[in-house]
């Protein structure tokens, strides 16, 4: 990682996975001010001059003191619509005076205004409150396709092939990619992002994300890297966009960032959102761009074919879209492709044996499993952790109380295991975590006569 914005190497950020966090980068002060001012003019236009009093006193990390959870999603339409020119004309003197970029290039129609709440907070809401349909942003990208007669055979053959998909059973509600089956049907604000490659949801490949910290963002709600992952083939589940079991994780990078702060790095990096465990609110921006033509993934299940070009950013030209139909610019990962494996290996042992209260059962042979090594279990009635500790063992449920993710995937060390999911860490003593609302149960561990027992604790009930 380097900071200095002067020795930022675009070429190691595509080609090797470096990403930069930028103190210093183009219009930086001023862009990062008119943010904050216009989410504070949001503030007050959703919820009066006295909730932006209160915001403005408590600081926007704080909002959700303040501010209604069921207005957050109007609160990021609000700062998109007006902001959104503006972004995309940022996000190009970024790639033109940061990343040294000298042809054109192109920026993702798509930004994301990200404000998530504290989980415990976020989780209450009761009804989102929506914005409007984004009519013109819908009519602009159809008129744009419009003039690409290659954008009405992508549309075409898409249909085709889903009609198809439907016809032989394969694509229905319960096997395809749904947001809201993918967050655990949590509200909006009370949402984080599972470990995952950009290019599996359609976006480019070759690309840049930047990700700009507003407020909040600390080590529990920011943004996770796994830059030990980049190269190496991942495989993952099309049908809930979540990594495939089996495949364990290097310790995650979680960056705590100071509010104005920018996060440049290649989308095609494991990478994940953490769930926000933390009393701070979490609010960030994030745009995309891409030094080349964009090309994807054909197999995708959807594409972002939008984009504009850095000529007509250049001269604040915003009425312009660019289209790239992903059935005509098909594209492939360049980046090297690594097959070294992690150092953290997965243990698993499998017994018809019940768990129960009334006396500990044996499960494997207690050299199984060394000091310093996790172990997953899986009973007749319950998925159990072991991990042998310098004291000892210890036993905990293997699923993650936010939304069941196997917790034996994720890395550990001698205090923590990590969720492969959305990053929160657990003891290794006792199963808590920085949030009240994630524990995990434990078990009775021990070793006798050679091999490993287990027992079910009062609190495993």
């Amino acid at each position: 990682m380097n900071t200095a914005t002067n020795q930022i190497r675009t070429d190691e950020i595509l080609n090797e996975g470096k990403f930069y966090l930028l103190d210093d980068y183009a219009l930086r002060d001023e862009y990062y001010q008119k943010i904050v001012d216009t989410l504070l003019d949001g503030i007050e236009a959703l919820e009066g001059a006295d909730c932006r009093k209160k915001v403005e006193k408590a600081g926007l990390a704080q909002i959700h003191q303040c501010f209604p959870v069921e207005k957050v999603r109007l609160l990021e339409d609000f700062l998109l619509k007006r902001t959104r020119n503006e972004l995309y004309y940022w996000t190009f003197r970024i790639a033109r005076d940061d990343l040294d970029l000298k042809n054109e290039f192109f920026v993702d129609h798509l930004i994301m205004i990200r404000i998530h709440y504290p989980f415990l907070v976020a989780k209450k809401a009761r009804k989102i409150q929506q914005p409007s349909y984004p009519f013109r942003e819908k009519l602009m990208a159809g008129l744009a396709d419009l003039t690409s007669w290659h954008m009405w055979v992508h549309h075409f053959n898409e249909f085709r092939r889903r009609k198809l998909a439907r016809w032989l059973g394969l694509l229905n509600e319960t096997n395809s990619y749904t947001p809201a089956a993918y967050h655990g049907n949590l509200p909006n604000p009370a949402r984080a992002h599972g470990a995952h490659i950009d290019t599996w949801y359609g976006h480019s490949f070759d690309g840049i994300n930047l990700w700009w910290s507003i407020a909040g963002v600390n080590e529990d709600n920011t943004v996770i890297l796994y830059p030990e992952m980049f190269g190496k083939p991942v495989a993952y589940y099309p049908a809930s966009m979540y990594l495939a079991e089996g495949i364990p994780l290097p310790k995650p990078l979680k960056l705590a960032m100071k509010p104005g702060q920018l996060l440049a790095f290649n989308p095609e990096l494991l990478h994940s959102t953490h769930l926000n465990i933390s009393n701070e609110t979490r609010i960030a921006i994030t745009t995309r761009l891409n030094p080349e033509t964009p090309r994807f993934n054909l197999n995708a299940g959807f594409h972002f074919q939008h984009w504009r070009s850095s000529k007509d950013l250049e001269k604040r030209n915003f009425s312009r879209l660019s289209v790239f139909p992903a059935s005509k610019y098909q594209g492939k990962p360049s980046i090297p492709i690594r097959t070294e494996t992690l150092i953290q290996k997965t243990i698993r042992v499998t017994s018809s044996e019940k768990l129960t209260k009334n006396g500990p059962i044996a499960v494997c042979a207690s050299d199984k499993l060394a000091e310093g090594e996790k172990m997953a279990v899986d009973l007749r009635n319950a998925n159990i952790l072991v991990y042998r500790s310098t004291d000892g063992l210890r036993a905990f449920s293997r699923k993650c109380p936010h939304l069941g993710t196997d917790l034996i995937d994720g890395y550990h060390d001698n205090e923590h295991v990590f969720c492969p999911g959305h990053g929160v860490a657990y003891s290794l003593t006792d199963g808590s975590s920085h949030n009240e609302a994630f524990r995990l149960r434990t078990y009775k561990a021990f070793d006798k006569d050679g091999m490993i027992y287990l027992q079910a604790s009062d609190e495993s009930n």
